[in-house]
């Protein structure tokens, strides 16, 4: 065989590959880094907003987009979830997370109005995703 033909061989499987690697791995492994860390900048902004009894309009518009917030992030992370490669599911079970267990309470942190019940969704919901923030 010619070597240029053996070149052009290696270099075709070898962009095939990276691209495989790239579109079937890593972006969803990049997704779900980015919706973890959209997780707990939630869950900072809206630390206090659990409760809109008696509260004035702007917090009652922010205890509202607390709930829309948590529930498209859940969606999102299940979504992600489908997507990740067998290995990282493995990987992430091994350190102790799960993040399927994080969307669940993430829809009941959205059903949530008492602050004592969402702070122990929020303690679940970090020790599911593996963050170790202590701001919240």
């Amino acid at each position: 065989m010619d070597d240029n033909l053996i070149s052009l061989l290696v270099g075709i499987a070898s962009g095939a590959a990276g691209y495989w690697i790239s579109v079937f791995w890593m972006k969803p492994i990049l997704r779900y880094i980015d919706l973890r860390s959209e997780v707990l900048s939630d869950l900072i902004y809206y630390a206090q907003v659990t409760n809109a009894d008696g509260l004035n309009e702007l917090m009652k518009k922010r205890f509202l987009d607390r709930v829309e917030s948590n529930r498209r992030v859940s969606a999102d992370l299940y979504s992600c979830i489908l997507e990740l490669p067998y290995w990282y599911l493995c990987w992430l079970k091994f350190k102790g997370c799960d993040p399927e267990a994080a969307a669940q309470d993430l829809i009941g942190l959205s059903n949530t109005t008492e602050h004592a019940a969402a702070s122990k969704r929020t303690e679940l919901i970090k020790k599911a995703l593996g963050i170790k923030s202590s701001v919240i």
